[in-house]
């Protein structure tokens, strides 16, 4: 196996990982990973945006977002309207639901962050998310590069 690959694999592990434990923690609020991701970026954003800011911030379809929008609904979690400016855009609100459970959301993504930062100082935490960064902007360079051939 090849640095690259080994580096790869590694990679989607803790994905994975980190999904699965994300998922397990948040599921007492009746969220997912993706779902409690929204609800973050919301809050970050007066509470409400548009379906296709979704899409950028998660980089995801729009059938997918679509799709976590309308559980999400179902569940309580968010509202949605029509733009009254631009009736093609649909706004996504949260509830008051979603605001209660955020503080909840918030520290079982905490606890997962502790669990998996366990032993490395402050300055090693740093320079790991420096270097995940690094990576995620090489990737998204050479996909931009790719799409403009």
């Amino acid at each position: 196996m090849t640095e690259k690959k080994k580096t790869g694999y590694l990679l989607k592990i803790v994905t994975d990982v980190l999904g699965r434990e994300a998922n397990y923690m948040l599921k007492k609020q009746d969220l997912t990973w993706a779902q409690s991701r929204l609800i973050g970026f919301l809050s970050r954003n007066g509470g409400e945006c548009t379906q296709k800011e979704i899409e950028n911030f998660l980089e995801v379809s729009h059938p997918t977002v679509v799709g976590i929008v309308s559980r999400m609904e179902q569940n309580g979690f968010v509202t949605c309207r029509i733009d009254a400016l631009d009736r093609r855009n649909k706004i996504v609100s949260l509830t008051e639901k979603s605001i209660k459970v955020g503080n909840s959301m918030l520290e079982s993504l905490r606890e997962q962050d502790e669990a998996m930062f366990y032993g490395f100082s402050e300055e090693e935490r740093e320079q790991f998310d420096s270097y995940l960064f690094r990576v995620y902007e090489n990737l998204n360079r050479s996909t931009r590069i790719r799409q403009k051939m």
